[in-house]
C-alpha cells in the first residue's frame, strides 16, 4: 500500500501567494484571478497567519453588503482564525480537517509561519491517485493510453 504524502511534500518547490490585511479586497481579487486561486492566506510582515480571504468572502462580505472592493481592507472581510494544517499532516488528515470544517483551502503553518496553502482539489487528486495505484489501475491505465 502506498504511503500518503505529507503537506510538506505537496507544497515543496511551489511558489506561495499571500496578501496582507491592510491591502484592499480588490487586490485580493487580482491575486486570486491572476493566479487562478480560490483563496489566499492573509499574513503579517513576519509571515504569521492572520486569516484567509476567499472568493466567497468577497462575494458575501463586500458585494453582498454593498461595500466597494477598492476601498475595503482585507482585514474587514477575511475569515479570521482559520483552520490550518501542519507540514507533517498527511493528505488523509488534511482531508479530514477540510471536511470537518467545511473549507476548501488549508494553509500549511509551522511555528506560526505560513509555508503554503493547499486546495481540496489537490487533496482529492492525491487520494484518487493513491487509490488507483493501490488497485493497480495506474499502470493499466497508462498501458491503455500507450496503445490508443
Amino acid at each position: 500500500m502506498n504511503k500518503p504524502k505529507t503537506m510538506a511534500q505537496i507544497i515543496r518547490k511551489r511558489r506561495f501567494h499571500f496578501v496582507s490585511p491592510d491591502e484592499t479586497a480588490r487586490k485580493a481579487c487580482k491575486v486570486m484571478n491572476n493566479r487562478k486561486l480560490g483563496a489566499v492566506p492573509v499574513v503579517d510582515a513576519d509571515n504569521n497567519l492572520l486569516g484567509m480571504i476567499s472568493e466567497r468572502d468577497i462575494v458575501r462580505r463586500c458585494i453582498g453588503e454593498r461595500r466597494r472592493t477598492a476601498l475595503t481592507p482585507i482585514s474587514e472581510v477575511m475569515t479570521q482564525n482559520p483552520v490550518f494544517g501542519d507540514p507533517d499532516d498527511t493528505v488523509i488528515i488534511a482531508m479530514a480537517k477540510m471536511m470537518q470544517n467545511h473549507i476548501r483551502h488549508l494553509p500549511i503553518v509551522k511555528d506560526g509561519k505560513v509555508l503554503g496553502c493547499i486546495s481540496i482539489r489537490e487533496v482529492i487528486n492525491e487520494l484518487s491517485y493513491m487509490a488507483m495505484k493501490n488497485l493497480g489501475m495506474v499502470e493499466t491505465g497508462l498501458k491503455e493510453l500507450e496503445t490508443a
